[in-house]
């Protein structure tokens, strides 16, 4: 995911949420990598959460730890009690910033303590690293430093951990026969620990998917991991790409008496970490999920597959969210009005951006967590609403928005290129699209839908300040075909 250093403001992203959308991280940008290092983490505390890191590594007198995350700031804060040991000697370390250790010598054995409480935002809690009295989740990310002065990225990284009786690890990583883990990228490795974790696991296409979960849910173990199986084999058929190895999904219950429409969800590498409200009944809570892991799911290949460089996130938010909606409903997940609704709603949220007309996609992108947050979701997500119909129609539905996928693997997987260039080329390739990208990607400007969507025999309709999607009461034979093609039932 590409992070940047600015806090994120929650209002924005949540209006985004209720139109799906998960509140997500991607990976971080490919960084030079020091040498391996070995970590033991030891939980010492459970209240107040706090645990012990001790490694080795090379030798080094610069220490670095994130201190922002996704728009989460002062993660320095926590870290605690940094220490260095060298045979024979004492070496002092002075405290340089919130995360930032030097030491007077060059060493390669030092330990630190770092706080974990549970964050009292519930965003937070599916980004960076937290533990409770029953379960939680350990992040490299922020968990480990960057080494030397040139902030070098430890790998590989070999890793084990002494927790509370009764505690269990689980990742998307499996264990040697000493318990041990061999991460290569600390950016996507996740670990989920805790009392009582419970896997499910199952064969989903060409994927090894796995359900790790603890708690009480009003629905089975087996029935969360069918429906995520089915997400799986249907991103598997419309990417036509194939992903192998072990993926898992991470769910864990928030604490107290939360709905299902509470929710935080991040995709790093091979697993998915969700934390979502249980109190409703099971097929409230099997929508909810099911809805969630459309999108999340689909980050497994976009973008995580993908070799990629730049700042994209309007596609692979985006589009990728606009896909994830369209999945929604071939599973029955949704409604075909729900679709419009969403779509409306996505529009409302646009629309109330005071810069909405004067940001492109391309600098929304750029600036996703310091200034745009929702616009790269809301515009994003609105050009691939149009860029879909406008395909259906020119090519009297032979393809569709869906079609770039294929497109985008058979190109993106193969080897590094600049993102945006790919995605001109993808998206102008067709005729009557020859501008599409300039028009809606590369350039700023306002989207109309009112005046957009009539071509395609949808209404738009505004009252209280809330718009609604409608569908013509008369439609030619081309617009009910159309709209046939995206699921309407009419």
């Amino acid at each position: 995911m590409r992070l940047a250093e600015q806090s994120v403001p929650q209002i924005k992203q949540l209006r985004v949420l209720l139109a799906i959308l998960g509140f997500l991280i991607y990976p971080a940008t490919e960084e030079v990598h020091a040498q391996s290092l070995k970590v033991r983490v030891i939980a010492t505390s459970l209240s107040p959460a706090r645990v012990l890191v001790e490694a080795e590594g090379p030798p080094a007198d610069t220490w670095s730890f994130r201190n922002i995350y996704a728009g989460i700031p002062r993660l320095g804060y926590r870290v605690e009690s940094f220490k260095v040991e060298a045979p024979g000697e004492t070496v002092s370390v002075r405290n340089l910033a919130p995360g930032e250790f030097r030491s007077s010598k060059v060493v390669s054995t030092f330990s630190y303590e770092i706080l974990l409480d549970e964050r009292s935002r519930l965003a937070e809690l599916s980004h960076v690293s937290w533990i409770n009295q029953e379960r939680g989740f350990l992040m490299l990310a922020d968990l480990l430093p960057r080494i030397g002065r040139e902030s070098l990225v430890p790998s590989p990284v070999t890793i084990e951990f002494k927790l509370p009786a009764g505690w269990t690890v689980a990742s998307a990583l499996l264990p040697n026969k000493n318990q041990r883990y061999t991460v290569a990228n600390i950016d996507s490795a996740v670990f989920y620990v805790g009392r009582e974790l419970r896997e499910t696991r199952v064969r989903a296409d060409s994927m090894d998917l796995a359900l790790v979960t603890s708690g009480d849910w009003a629905f089975a173990d087996s029935e969360a991991l069918k429906l995520a199986g089915k997400i799986v084999k249907e991103h598997s058929k419309l990417t036509k790409h194939r992903l192998y190895g072990r993926s898992v999904v991470l769910l864990a219950p928030f604490n107290g008496v939360v709905g299902p429409d509470r929710w935080t969800a991040d995709t790093r590498g091979a697993s998915v970490v969700l934390l979502l409200g249980r109190h409703a009944r099971a097929q409230a809570l099997l929508a909810r999920l099911g809805v969630v892991l459309a999108h999340e799911l689909f980050h497994l290949w976009v973008p995580n597959t993908l070799a990629l460089e730049g700042d994209y996130d309007w596609f692979f938010e985006g589009f990728t969210l606009y896909q994830s909606l369209l999945t929604c409903l071939r599973l029955n997940l949704i409604k075909f009005d729900d679709y419009l609704d969403t779509m409306a709603r996505v529009y409302d949220s646009y629309r109330s951006l005071p810069d909405h007309d004067r940001l492109s996609l391309i600098e929304a992108s750029e600036r996703r967590w310091t200034a745009a947050p929702s616009f790269v979701y809301d515009k994003g997500m609105l050009v691939a609403f149009i860029h879909d119909l406008m395909l259906r129609q020119l090519t009297r539905n032979g393809t569709s928005g869906a079609d770039i996928y294929p497109q985008l693997f058979r190109i993106g997987a193969t080897g590094p290129g600049n993102a945006n260039e790919v995605m001109m080329s993808i998206l102008n390739r067709p005729p009557g699209m020859t501008q599409f990208f300039e028009r809606y990607v590369r350039n700023p400007g306002d989207i109309a839908l009112d005046a957009t969507l009539a071509a395609y025999g949808l209404r738009v309709e505004t009252k209280d300040f809330r718009t609604r999607i409608l569908i013509n009461k008369e439609l030619t034979v081309e617009q009910h075909r159309l709209l046939r093609s995206l699921g309407y039932q009419g």
